[in-house]
């Protein structure tokens, strides 16, 4: 399913895909495709993960979109999922992108008061309270203090264009945070500005969550990716498509990533 790239390679690895006038690539040529072109703009695409799913196949799927975006001038805003921490993030995006572009164009909302004090972070944490910017009843100044934060790191991530950026979203933070009631609560004001100022939201979904189905009511596509023992395999939800096999591209190499459609299952010897 692997297609050809014609655009000049940049020396950290990537080739930027070029978006369209209303859908952003996914930085994935075979995904692209099936999707009709990339994700549509204002639009949130969801990723149900199970157990098996690790940060590196995360990372599989999902940097090509991130590096497409910063690669555009546009940013990211992140709540990164609870096993993973925002310096590690860096260290590993800054594999195939400058830590210049990183840094003034990515900023991640830290609930859990790691990695304060640097500039990419946008801690929601209060170090004297056990509450966050979340909390219905935190304390008014610092529920201001921390709006404040985040509108600082939204217009981080549009830049001074005021360009869209993607909005990543690991859901289990919020589902702790909030409990699942909750959570859907503040995710569906999110996708509103989502929706309004023409971004693109990428949602992970881990197993066991309590706001997995008002989540899934309310995403525009939806994907499961699972780990089995030919490799990672996505399949199309929302819209319908057969399991792929996710790899690096062959030729390319990584960060580029190619679909293999998976091959079928053995029967069982009668």
């Amino acid at each position: 399913m692997r297609t050809s790239r014609t655009s000049a390679k940049d020396p950290t690895g990537w080739t930027p895909s070029p978006d369209s006038e209303n859908r952003f690539s996914s930085g994935i040529p075979d995904f692209d495709r099936l999707l009709g072109g990339g994700f549509k703009r204002g639009s949130l695409a969801l990723f149900v993960t199970d157990e098996t799913v690790e940060l590196e196949d995360l990372d599989l799927v999902m940097f090509p979109t991130y590096l497409n975006s910063l690669y555009q001038s546009r940013g990211i805003v992140a709540v990164l999922p609870a096993r993973d921490s925002p310096h590690d993030f860096r260290a590993r995006l800054t594999r195939y992108v400058t830590r210049r572009r990183f840094d003034t164009r990515v900023r991640i909302f830290d609930y859990m008061g790691e990695d304060q004090g640097l500039s990419y972070v946008a801690s929601m944490h209060d170090p004297d309270s056990d509450q966050d910017i979340l909390h219905p009843r935190r304390d008014p100044k610092a529920r201001k203090t921390a709006i404040a934060k985040a509108v600082a790191a939204e217009k981080t991530a549009q830049g001074g264009r005021g360009r869209p950026f993607v909005e990543s979203v690991a859901f289990e933070v919020f589902d702790t945070l909030l409990g699942s009631e909750n959570a859907a609560k503040t995710f569906i004001h999110g996708i509103k500005r989502t929706r309004q100022m023409g971004n693109l939201g990428l949602g992970i979904l881990g197993p066991g969550l309590g706001c997995a189905a008002a989540v899934r009511r309310m995403v525009d596509t939806e994907f499961s990716l699972r780990r089995d023992e030919v490799g990672l395999i996505l399949r199309g939800v929302r819209p319908s498509f057969p399991s792929v096999l996710v790899t690096e591209d062959p030729v390319a190499g990584r960060p580029h990533v190619a679909f293999v459609p998976r091959p079928p299952e053995k029967e069982a010897p009668r």
